[in-house]
């Protein structure tokens, strides 16, 4: 990757830091302040769902328009400038309401603005850079964004707590605000409009090994978010421990993804993408069956280290692999310049269908992992085995691409 390239992969990046502030500190505040203002769990939790269901019209609608709608600014930037100054205004007005029904629509258009974004974002990278570096392009954002979270679980509820509740909330809007706009100001998009492809050319999203992708990925979504839906109460009520202990366990994980996001970048650009991503979803799966019999906090901190090296894997793996196998279906009737050009033009969609099974995965796993806790009469441990059995079948499917499937870096590489 050379300078000016790298240079836009940083700029890019700053998008995504911004993004997951919100995202880390709506996991953080926001069943806890709407609890202050309404006993209803239920109600709670129908709000907190909508995020997933925000996620599931949004995801494949944007990117379905962001490749369709041409502007002198771009294709994928409009997207970013209306929905980063969206979500920070509404980030504010949640805090400082004290109406319930103002802090419920305040939550409803933060999810809607935040949904709205992230896959055109997601598009502009496959668009700009170099196939041959798709792996370094995606260890620097997934750096950036894991850093967003970290900032997110540990830092904002810091001065939250140490300094000042307002000026908690500010720097995360500031620094949401300030990060998607930095990248919407500067990470410009090439100046030409990829051709319109050719009818049925569409027809390469749903080829067999995007299909099981997209499974795939739905599954690893729901293995995370079976945890992390009732970590702190497992913390808590299984552990004995406290809400900063949880905070300080979200945040060592998040380190470890931050730790291996660049290493991981370079060894998809020099290994075969499906060992890659099947051996860091058994390393998921081996570290979330070890919480099936931890009894203190720091054993939970070792566990957390391990599972987040694993997630960094995946979360690098998995984003450029996306686009890697749509170029390489597209490569199978087509010349190298017309598969990229057609592939430029599908990107939006692409990850749209990807975002939209994470945001079904995400759906799913609180339901259900809360259920198989009641079933197993309040054990939190057991959120542990709906982790495991997501994760094992989506390692199945990711064995099942079959090489040749997932070996397009190397055909553009020449290796």
């Amino acid at each position: 990757m050379d300078k000016r390239e790298r240079r836009y992969v940083w700029l890019l990046g700053l998008a995504g830091l911004g993004r997951n502030v919100g995202w880390g500190m709506n996991k953080v505040f926001t069943a806890a302040m709407l609890g202050a203002l309404t006993p209803s769990t239920q109600l709670i939790g129908s709000v907190l769902g909508a995020e997933g269901l925000f996620g599931v019209v949004l995801n494949p609608l944007s990117g379905w328009l962001s490749d369709r709608t041409p502007t002198r600014i771009g294709r994928r930037r409009p997207y970013l400038f209306v929905a980063f100054p969206g979500a920070a205004i509404m980030l504010m007005l949640f805090y400082l309401t004290k109406s319930l029904t103002l802090a419920i629509a305040a939550t409803l258009l933060f999810y809607f603005f935040q949904q709205l974004s992230p896959t055109p974002y997601q598009a502009m990278m496959p668009d700009r850079v170099e196939e041959k570096d798709y792996g370094e392009a995606s260890g620097i954002l997934n750096l950036l964004w894991t850093l967003g979270n970290l900032i997110a679980f540990l830092v904002v509820p810091l001065v939250y707590e140490l300094v000042s509740h307002v000026l908690g909330f500010v720097l995360g809007a500031v620094i949401l605000l300030g990060g998607g706009l930095w990248t919407a100001f500067t990470a410009k998009e090439r100046s030409e409009t990829p051709k319109r492809p050719a009818r049925g050319a569409a027809a390469a999203l749903r080829s067999p090994a995007l299909l099981k992708y997209y499974v795939a990925q739905g599954l690893w979504w729901l293995s995370f978010e079976a945890i992390a839906s009732f970590f702190t109460p497992y913390m808590e009520h299984s552990l004995h421990g406290s809400l900063l202990d949880s905070a300080l366990g979200m945040s060592v994980f998040t380190v470890a993804g931050i730790f291996v996001s660049l290493w991981f970048g370079r060894l998809y650009e020099r290994h075969d993408a499906r060992i890659l991503l099947g051996a860091t979803l058994a390393l998921f799966a081996l570290a979330a069956s070890t919480g099936l019999w931890l009894t203190t906090v720091s054993e939970a901190f070792m566990l957390l280290f391990v599972a987040g090296l694993a997630w960094g894997g995946i979360q690098v793996t998995s984003y450029p692999l996306a686009a890697d196998m749509l170029r390489q279906h597209l490569r199978r009737g087509l010349s190298e310049d017309d598969a990229k050009e057609m592939a430029a033009h599908l990107h939006g969609a692409l990850y749209g269908n990807a975002n939209l099974v994470q945001s079904l995965g995400l759906m799913v796993a609180a339901p259900l992992a809360g259920q198989v806790i009641a079933v197993s009469h309040g054990a939190y441990q057991a959120m542990f085995l709906v982790s495991i059995a997501s994760s094992l079948v989506a390692l199945l499917l990711v064995l099942w691409f079959g090489k040749t499937e997932v070996a397009a870096k190397v055909v553009s590489t020449g290796a």
